[in-house]
């Protein structure tokens, strides 16, 4: 009874050491391991910032595809002003042979930004021309894009992210910053533009107007009405001669 005895506890004790890998198999393995990192440099800039000179004589208004690019030495000269007239051919305001475009897109490393507009009153032959004659119209189109698909279509940027605004059409010649467009909460990228004129309101409209979240896809203004009541036309008794003054663009932090 002895030989039985210690011949099944030596069995018993041959499967159960068969069976215990097979509880406890290994299923992974640790490989290296170590911390990760990167640095991103904080940038501050107009990352596109293009200048175009709009024939009104030649009705062009796409600045994409018309104009004449003057970025390399922008130069607001307005040229001869024009009579503007009604249906019943009644005298309404004089306009410049030209305007412009301004074409910006900010870049701030996602930091709340504004872009703003000053300038100095247009002035020779003795005299000045009201400020409130120029214009800078702040525009954000739905429809311009910023970046391209992988077919090489361009996606067009859509609606001012939340906190972002365009600001109200006023007077190109204030010492006093205007607002172009600002975003106080992402600071995200958007292609924005400032048109600078000797002009009027539009058809059907009495004083120059404009829209707080800009223009969507099919060129309906969307926001707040911004309509720019201090608006004083240059008349036919403006002293003849040449005016000069000068605009600048700021790009700011807030």
């Amino acid at each position: 009874m002895s030989k039985k005895m210690v011949v099944w506890t030596i069995v018993f004790a041959f499967l159960s050491m068969g069976l215990a890998p097979l509880s406890y198999a290994q299923t992974s393995v640790a490989g290296p391991t170590g911390g990760s990192s990167v640095e991103v440099p904080s940038y501050l800039e107009f990352s596109y910032a293009k200048v175009v000179r709009m024939d009104a004589d030649a009705n062009e208004t796409d600045p994409f595809n018309e104009g004449t690019d003057i970025s390399a030495a922008p130069d607001f000269d307005f040229g001869m002003l024009r009579e503007v007239l009604d249906t019943d051919n009644v005298f309404q305001y004089m306009r410049g042979q030209y305007y412009y475009y301004v074409l910006f897109i900010a870049t701030t490393s996602g930091r709340p930004y504004r872009i703003t507009e000053t300038g100095t009153q247009l002035s020779g032959a003795g005299t000045t021309i009201a400020r409130e004659s120029v214009l800078l119209n702040p525009l954000y189109m739905w429809a311009d894009a910023l970046t391209q698909d992988s077919y090489g279509n361009w996606i067009a940027q859509g609606a001012p992210p939340s906190g972002a605004t365009v600001g109200p059409i006023t007077t190109a010649c204030s010492s006093t910053p205007s607002t172009v467009y600002e975003d106080t909460n992402l600071g995200a990228a958007r292609l924005v533009r400032a048109a600078i004129a000797i002009a009027g309101p539009a058809a059907g409209q009495t004083a120059p107007t404009n829209y707080s979240r800009g223009y969507d896809g099919s060129g309906n203004g969307q926001g707040s009405t911004q309509t720019y009541t201090a608006w004083k036309p240059v008349t036919k008794d403006q002293t003849t001669g040449t005016y000069n003054g000068q605009i600048t663009f700021t790009l700011t932090l807030i």
